[in-house]
């Protein structure tokens, strides 16, 4: 599956070709630095395998590369949540660092959301969590449309460090009422 946008940037499931593009980009700590300590770090090949054979499953798709010019610079993917929370969605993403500030990341998020709110039905909240000190990807969310839900105070710990965990949404109600107004 391949998902077009404007500007050489698509959505494209994960595939046998990126194997030996994933590891080399995401193997950057300046790329773990903003994640989940559940990234590998280091990213290897091994963990680019996995990546690559775990995104098998899954249909529709979850998680995409992200390329740009036909080349793979990053990932954007989500997790349904479960039980009480099953209709929410968490997502994240991470461009390659020779790609960052081009828009990739916006477009890419704008594509991801479309998606998700059409192949998704059920989901009526799309949200993640950004550290206090990711500035970038808290414009990439506000310029995607996202809205500020909610800073967790103290929320998280790493490199030793606590800080705050910036939560960001997009409920479709809210999207489905401004379509319509559209309409």
């Amino acid at each position: 599956m391949k998902i077009l946008g404007k500007n050489n940037v698509a959505l494209v499931t994960w595939h046998e070709s990126h194997f030996h593009h994933l590891y080399p980009i995401a193997n950057n700590p300046n790329i773990a630095k903003n994640l989940r300590d559940a990234f590998p770090k280091p990213y290897t090949i091994h963990d680019a395998r996995f990546w690559i054979e775990y995104n098998v499953k899954f249909n529709p798709p979850q998680n995409f590369a992200i390329e740009y010019n036909d080349t793979l610079v990053g990932s954007i993917g989500g997790e349904i949540c479960k039980d009480e929370l099953r209709t929410n969605m968490e997502i994240g993403f991470w461009i390659a660092e020779s790609h960052w500030g081009k828009g990739i990341a916006s477009e890419a998020l704008v594509l991801y959301t479309e998606y998700l709110l059409d192949k998704f039905p059920n989901i009526k909240r799309i949200y993640s969590q950004v550290f206090d000190y990711n500035i970038a990807s808290m414009k990439v969310f506000e310029k995607a449309g996202f809205e500020p839900e909610a800073i967790l105070k103290d929320a998280y710990i790493k490199d030793d460090k606590v800080g705050d965990i910036f939560q960001y949404v997009i409920i479709r109600a809210e999207v489905d009422k401004a379509t319509r107004a559209e309409d």
